[in-house]
């Protein structure tokens, strides 16, 4: 799952992944937060049955589309209940003063302490890998 912010899909890696994404039913896409018209994200929650690539070129759109409500300046009580619908196996938190963001690192251990979730708190420039099994299709 990768989550970016602002959410219009304009531009960037986000948009990059889209176009590699998009075509595939097993992929999905999440709106989140505030969505402005004449952005991209605007046109694919209406879910047309082809977009445009970056490149020029046309592609099925077989992901599904989700809108959700979500600001990323949420209080622990909204980002908490946002993070037990989503149950994502790894929380990275970004973006935030580093007190704060090991107080928020903190809670969130012991409330998903029974279920096994990598939760890390980055520093600004600070890079992190994740490795993934990936799924081997035959033919």
């Amino acid at each position: 799952m990768v989550m970016e912010s602002p959410s219009g899909l304009q531009s960037g890696f986000s948009r990059q992944l889209f176009d590699m994404w998009c075509s595939d039913k097993k992929n999905a896409c999440v709106i989140h937060g505030y969505v402005m018209e004449g952005t991209w994200a605007k046109t694919i929650i209406n879910e047309p049955k082809e977009v445009t690539l970056m490149n020029g070129l046309p592609a099925p759109l077989n992901m599904q589309v989700h809108y959700i409500s979500f600001s990323p300046h949420e209080d622990f009580a909204q980002t908490s209940t946002f993070l037990k619908e989503l149950m994502p196996p790894n929380i990275i938190l970004v973006h935030g003063e580093a007190n704060e963001m090991g107080r928020l690192k903190q809670k969130l251990i012991t409330q998903f302490v029974d279920r096994n979730t990598k939760i890390i708190s980055l520093k600004n420039c600070q890079s992190v890998e994740m490795y993934f099994n990936s799924e081997k299709r035959v033919g």
